[in-house]
C-alpha cells in the first residue's frame, strides 16, 4: 500500500467530497423537476442532450470555483504537475469551465451512441441512475484537476 502525504489525502477528500454532493445534488433536482413528466426524449429543446450539455458546464463551473478556494488554503508540498494540465486556465471558475465544456462534448457523444443503439427516451429512474453516475464522477475530476492546477 502506498502511503500518501498529507495533501494528496486531502485533495482525495475534497475531490470524493465533491463527487458525493453531486452525485446527490443532481439526480434530486432531476426529481424534483421531472417526477411528473413522462420519460425525457434524447435529442431536441428540451431533450436530455441539453441537460447534461448544461449541467457540464454548470457544475463544473462551480467545483472549480469553490475548488480553487479550498486550494488555496493547502500547503503545495513541490508536487510535480503534468503539463497538460500546466495549459489549463489559472482561475477555479474558468478552468472549470473548460473542463465543462470537455465534458459537454462528451456527453453529446454519449447521447450520439445512444441515439445509434435505438434509445430515444430514457425514464426518470434512469436518467437519475446516469445523472448520479455522470455527476459524481465528473465532480470528482473537475475538482481534482482544479486542486492540482490551483497548486500548480
Amino acid at each position: 500500500m502506498r502511503d500518501r502525504s498529507p495533501l494528496s489525502r486531502q485533495i482525495l477528500v475534497q475531490s470524493t467530497l465533491a463527487g458525493l454532493i453531486n452525485l446527490l445534488v443532481n439526480p434530486a433536482i432531476d426529481y424534483l423537476t421531472s417526477r411528473h413528466e413522462p420519460p425525457q426524449r434524447v435529442w431536441g429543446v428540451d431533450g436530455l442532450v441539453v441537460g447534461f450539455v448544461l449541467t457540464s458546464l454548470i457544475l463544473s463551473t462551480l467545483v472549480g470555483v469553490f475548488s480553487a478556494r479550498a486550494a488555496r488554503r493547502l500547503d503545495a508540498d513541490g508536487m510535480a504537475t503534468p503539463r497538460w494540465l500546466r495549459r489549463l486556465p489559472r482561475r477555479g471558475w474558468s478552468a472549470g469551465l473548460a473542463l465543462g465544456a470537455g465534458a459537454a462534448v462528451f456527453a453529446i457523444a454519449g447521447s450520439w451512441l445512444l441515439s445509434v443503439a435505438g434509445v430515444t427516451t430514457m425514464s426518470l429512474p434512469a436518467l437519475m441512475a446516469v445523472k448520479a453516475v455522470y455527476c459524481g464522477t465528473l465532480g470528482f475530476w473537475v475538482a481534482r484537476l482544479v486542486i492540482l492546477r490551483t497548486l500548480a
